[in-house]
């Protein structure tokens, strides 16, 4: 099931690709200045190679002088050649950030959304299981095994999630399927002892699906690098969905009579909007958060600060301000669990110091402002 940390774990994992296509961005527009003012080698004209490349070296001062500054807007008469092509390329740089932003904003919201529809492909793996088992002639048929299982029989009888399932296009890959069922399954002394049995009973059918997925799917390499090669996410969601999985399994009780899937979260709207708006804002307010960092880390060169801390503490700085029903201290402590399992051993300390300065004077100047219960002087 997904919670906040995760959550705020995939939004940095997204602002580092963004800003990663930022400075590709960036890069590409130097290019363009410079294939402007690049001679023309086939022209049959005499070149002025000097006078080009003074051209190029006064279009990519103009460039990244208005670009430190952000006034391009402010220029009224954009008459000379230099100035015109600065302009394009930084209009061309803002259009394509525009482009990834929208980008990177909607992937984040639908991989984090399809956990939920490969958590149902991977449950209905049991059914598949449980079918090449039936039709296996090295199978005793009067053995129990997978396709008598109670678990696995309430799966494949339960119609809202078959007809959940039938919507997930993966599960027509058979021959992967069948190749777990060879090489994974079959091959398993768990498994094997349990076909042997005449009679299960409910605690050993619960046993062996927990088995299956925690000590069978995913410790197999097999496995791990088909879902990898299927699913860019896989590495970050793998944890999740074994998780859910389990869990499923273990929530399962002799009387039921209905399957009770997991949920994504418990309140996957809210959830889906604090994903949404830490990105969001994060994005919209970067340079103000920059400045902020900047002013309380004079002691260190904020171009040589880590990449991932400077937008965990931006990330940081959006939830204080921007989101009012979550405590600082909360904060605070989110993002140092952040910074030690995603940077740099020395990111604690820093993302831990520069937090404690910031919350402090964005309180005294009126920036945070915490609502409800509980939450005025919460640090």
């Amino acid at each position: 099931m997904l919670n906040r940390r995760i959550l705020r774990a995939k939004v940095m994992q997204g602002l580092y690709a963004f800003y990663k296509s930022q400075e590709a961005n960036y890069n590409l527009a130097l290019d363009y200045i410079i294939e402007k003012f690049a001679p023309d080698l086939n022209s049959m004209e005499p070149v002025d190679r000097q006078l080009l490349n003074n051209k190029k070296q006064s279009s990519l001062k103009i460039f990244q002088q208005n670009y430190r500054h952000n006034s391009f807007d402010k220029l009224n008469n954009i008459n000379d050649e230099e100035e015109k092509t600065a302009f394009e390329a930084y209009r061309n740089y803002n259009y394509q950030n525009q482009r990834d932003f929208e980008h990177f904003r909607s992937s984040l919201l639908k991989d984090t959304e399809k956990i939920y529809d490969r958590y149902l492909w991977l449950l209905g793996i049991m059914g598949e299981f449980a079918h090449f088992e039936s039709i296996d002639p090295k199978v005793n048929k009067k053995d129990s095994g997978l396709r008598n299982n109670q678990l696995v029989c309430l799966l494949q009888n339960d119609m809202i999630f078959q007809k959940k399932l039938s919507h997930q296009k993966q599960i027509d890959d058979k021959d992967i399927l069948y190749g777990w069922y060879k090489t994974i399954l079959k091959n398993d002394e768990g498994y094997q002892e349990y076909l042997s049995y005449q009679n299960t009973g409910f605690e050993k059918d619960q046993k062996i699906c927990i088995h299956i997925y925690k000590n069978l799917l995913f410790k197999n390499e097999q496995f791990d690098a088909y879902m990898e090669s299927s699913d860019i996410s896989w590495s970050e969601d793998k944890h999740i969905l074994k998780s859910m999985l389990v869990k499923t399994f273990k929530n399962f009780e002799k009387e039921n009579t209905v399957i009770n899937l997991v949920l994504l979260s418990n309140n996957w709207e809210d959830d889906r909007e604090f994903f949404s708006k830490l990105f969001e804002i994060t994005v919209n307010n970067d340079k103000e958060y920059e400045k902020f960092i900047a002013e309380k880390s004079k002691n260190w060169d904020i171009d040589r600060i880590a990449i991932l801390d400077k937008i965990i503490l931006k990330m940081a700085l959006c939830e204080m301000i921007h989101f009012p029903s979550i405590p600082i201290k909360v904060t605070i402590n989110e993002y140092i669990e952040l910074s030690k399992n995603f940077s740099t051993p020395k990111s604690k300390k820093f993302v831990n110091g520069i937090l404690d300065v910031l919350s402090d004077e964005l309180k005294e100047q009126g920036l945070i402002k915490k609502s409800g219960r509980g939450l005025i002087d919460n640090k």
